[in-house]
C-alpha cells in the first residue's frame, strides 16, 4: 500500500498543473510596445521611449498551465473626473519563451468594442 501511495503522489507531482508566470518586462512582436508586469498591475509602454499608453490595475480571473485570465481596470480622467474602464486580458503560452497577450473590452475614447493581440516575448 505504501508503494502505491508513493507511486500515486509521484505521478501527481508531474501531472501538476503549473502556472503561467508573468513578472518583468515584454516586448511585442514588432518592438513597438513594451508590457511590463510587475505584481498586481500591467504597464503599456512605447518601447523607444518607455512613454506610458496605459497602466491596468489586474486581478487574476482564472489560470493553469496554458491560459491566464484577468479582469482589468484603468483610471483615466473624463469631463475632469476620474473613471475606470473594464477589460478583459489574457495571456497564453505560445512556446517556451513566447505569449500571445488578449485583451478585450469597450474602448475608452469610441463607442466599440476592441480586441488587441500581441505576441509577446520577455526581454529582461
Amino acid at each position: 500500500m505504501k508503494k502505491f501511495v508513493f507511486l500515486f503522489l509521484l505521478l501527481a507531482g508531474f501531472v501538476e498543473a503549473e502556472a503561467i508566470e508573468l513578472d518583468g518586462k515584454y516586448v511585442s512582436q514588432s518592438g513597438e510596445l513594451m508590457f511590463r508586469f510587475k505584481g498586481d498591475s500591467l504597464y503599456v509602454d512605447i518601447a523607444q521611449s518607455h512613454r506610458n499608453v496605459s497602466s491596468f490595475k489586474l486581478i487574476k480571473n482564472t489560470e493553469n498551465k496554458k491560459a491566464t485570465t484577468f479582469n482589468a481596470y484603468e483610471g483615466y480622467l473624463e469631463n475632469g473626473k476620474v473613471t475606470y474602464r473594464e477589460v478583459l486580458i489574457r495571456v497564453t503560452k505560445l512556446k517556451k519563451q513566447k505569449f500571445l497577450l488578449e485583451y478585450f473590452g469597450k474602448d475608452k475614447d469610441r463607442d466599440y468594442n476592441t480586441n488587441e493581440r500581441y505576441t509577446i516575448k520577455p526581454i529582461d
